[in-house]
C-alpha cells in the first residue's frame, strides 16, 4: 500500500472524483479521463495522460515487492490514499502493449450498515457465531462496501478477534470493541490460500476473505467455518443459485457430495447484489437478493436440487428471503428507480414484468431498505 506524499498528476485525476462525486476513473495514453458517476460514464475536459505519466504512476503506487509481481504478471490492485482528500483502489494492467489504470474510490463516511439502504436481515447474519456468509455481484455492485459494513457492525458491538485477509486492503478498520488484523495477499502473506491455511492457528472469532477464487480457498473456508470460525466473504457471480454452483464446481465430481454437504451445514446466507442510478439522479440505489441457511435450503444443497431453490427464495419473504425481481419491483413501486433501468438489470424481464402487474404474491409487503 501507498500513501501519497506530495501532489500530482495522479492526484489531479483521483482528486475530481471527489469533486464530481464519481465512483471511478478510467485512464490510458492519449485519451482525456473517463468518469464513472451514478452509473453513467462521462469524459471530463482534462488533459490526457501520456504513456510516461502511467509509467511514473505505476512507480509511484508500486512498492518494489508489488513491481515484482507485476513484472511476473501484469495485472495488480493497489491501495492509494491521498492524504484529506481520499482512499482509492486502483487497478494496473496492460492493454494493447500500454499501461491502464483504472481507480475506485472507496467510501470515507462511517460504514454504518443502516446507511446502506439494505435489508436488516443481511446484518442479522452475523449475530450468528459460526458459519459462512457470502456477497457476491458483478465488479462494483457494492460487495467490499456491505462486507466493510459488517464487520464494522462486529466491531462496534462485541469483543471479538477478526482476521481479514484481502487484495487490497480498501477499508481500515480501527478496533472499537474488536481486536482487529488486516492482512494484504503480496505483502503481508503470499496468497489467499497460503493466509488461509494459517489463520485458523491465530485465533480467530471472525475471517474474512476478500475473494473465493479457488478451491484451496474455498476448501479452507468451509473448514474454517465447520470448526467454529463465522466466515464472510465474496464471489464474481450473478445470483445466489448461480454461486452455489460455482462453489460445487471448484471440487472434483468424487469430492462433490462432501462440499455439497459441507455447504449445507455452514451456509448463514448469500446475498447477490446489483446497484441501479436512482430516479431522482442523486447517487444508485441497491437491489439485492437474500439467500438463508433454512432447513429447507440445506436440504436442497445436500441434495443437489439447485432449480428449486430459487422458488424457495420467491416464497421465503417471511424468513427474510427475497429474489431480484421482487427487489427491483419494490425499488420500482418506490419510486426509487425507473422501470426501465429495473427491467434491464432483471435476470427474468418477463417475470418482472408480471410482478410489476401484481402478478406476483409478497411483493408489496416487501421492504429492503432498513427499519
Amino acid at each position: 500500500m501507498s500513501d501519497a506524499q506530495s501532489a500530482t498528476p495522479l492526484n489531479a485525476y483521483l482528486s475530481r472524483m471527489v469533486q464530481t462525486d464519481a465512483s471511478d476513473v478510467f485512464l490510458r495514453p492519449g485519451d482525456p479521463p473517463t468518469y464513472r458517476i451514478n452509473g453513467d460514464l462521462v469524459q471530463l475536459d482534462m488533459p490526457a495522460p501520456t504513456e510516461g505519466d502511467l509509467r511514473a504512476w505505476v512507480d509511484q503506487l508500486l512498492t518494489p515487492i508489488a513491481k515484482q509481481r507485476f513484472e511476473t504478471s501484469p495485472d495488480i490492485d493497489v491501495a492509494y490514499t491521498i492524504p484529506q482528500v481520499g482512499r482509492f483502489r486502483v487497478a494496473v494492467f496492460m492493454q494493447q502493449g500500454q499501461l491502464a489504470l483504472v481507480a475506485r474510490l472507496i467510501p470515507t463516511a462511517k460504514l454504518e450498515f443502516d446507511s446502506l439502504g439494505l435489508p436488516r436481515v443481511i446484518r442479522d447474519m452475523v449475530e450468528k457465531r459460526r458459519g459462512l456468509i457470502l456477497v457476491v455481484g458483478p465488479t462494483g455492485c457494492g460487495k467490499s462496501t456491505t462486507l466493510a459494513s459488517l464487520i464494522h457492525h462486529i466491531n462496534a458491538t462485541r469483543r471479538e478477534h477478526i482476521v481479514t485477509i484481502e487484495d487490497p486492503i480498501e477499508f481500515i478498520h480501527e478496533p472499537i470493541q474488536s481486536l482487529i488484523h488486516q492482512r494484504q495477499v503480496g505483502y503481508d502473506t503470499e496468497s489467499f490460500a497460503t493466509a488461509l491455511r494459517h489463520v485458523v492457528r491465530q485465533s480467530p472469532d471472525v475471517i474474512l476473505i476478500g475473494e473465493m477464487r479457488d478451491r484451496d480457498t474455498m476448501e479452507t473456508a468451509l473448514n474454517a467455518a465447520l470448526t467454529g470460525h463465522l466466515v464472510l466473504s465474496t464471489l464474481h457471480t450473478t445470483s445466489v443459485v448461480q454461486s452455489i454452483d460455482r462453489i460445487l464446481n471448484y471440487f472434483p465430481a468424487d469430492a462433490r457430495g462432501q462440499a455439497q454437504a459441507d455447504l449445507a451445514a455452514t451456509l448463514i446466507g448469500m446475498v447477490s447484489m446489483r446497484l441501479l442510478p436512482r430516479s431522482d439522479g442523486k447517487g444508485r440505489a441497491p437491489a439485492v437478493e437474500v439467500l438463508l441457511g433454512t432447513s429447507t435450503i440445506r436440504r436442497l444443497i445436500t441434495e443437489g436440487n439447485f432449480i428449486e431453490l430459487y422458488d424457495v427464495m420467491k416464497r421465503g419473504h417471511s424468513a427474510g428471503m427475497i429474489t431480484l425481481n421482487q427487489s427491483l419491483v419494490n425499488l420500482t413501486k418506490r419510486g426509487l428507480v425507473d422501470e426501465v433501468d429495473a427491467a434491464a438489470h432483471s435476470p427474468n424481464p418477463d417475470e418482472f414484468r408480471l410482478n410489476m402487474q401484481g402478478m406476483f404474491t409478497g411483493v408489496d409487503s416487501l421492504d429492503i431498505q432498513s427499519e
